[in-house]
């Protein structure tokens, strides 16, 4: 039982430290994205307090910069790396642009915004599809 024990734990540390893959570095993007998406959405609506959205895309962004800079140390070869890089940096962008606006209460410039992050989700989108389809 002792040992049955002791392996579990190892296998579940081994599986804990090892290191994501690139397609799932790139779920995670998307899914960062996606919270962006939504508390704009909902920040657009006034269903969400100022602070609230404002925090939460500030961390996005924070969360976003991390993964980027985990993802861009070794570039998937299936991608043109300047074009993942500048796919990344404008979604960072973009998420970083619209904590500010929330600051500001200017509601037609992160609607403006918020329709390019739209925008350029969907060339990240197709970037992960890239990664996917060659792994």
């Amino acid at each position: 039982m002792r040992m049955k024990r002791l392996l579990i734990i190892s296998v579940v540390t081994v599986t804990a430290c090892k290191s994501p893959t690139p397609a799932e570095q790139m779920d995670s993007f998307q899914s960062w994205l996606a919270t962006a998406e939504m508390v704009g959405e909902a920040w657009l609506r006034h269903s969400t307090p100022d602070k609230y959205s404002r925090q939460t895309l500030e961390l996005s962004q924070e969360t976003l910069l991390q993964i980027s800079r985990d993802l861009l140390k070794s570039p998937p070869h299936s991608v043109d790396s300047a074009a993942l890089d500048n796919a990344l940096t404008d979604s960072r962008g973009h998420v970083a642009l619209m904590a500010r606006l929330i600051q500001a209460k200017d509601a037609p410039d992160f609607a403006r915004e918020l329709d390019s992050l739209r925008a350029n989700q969907k060339v990240v989108r197709q970037l992960s599809g890239s990664i996917e389809s060659r792994q």
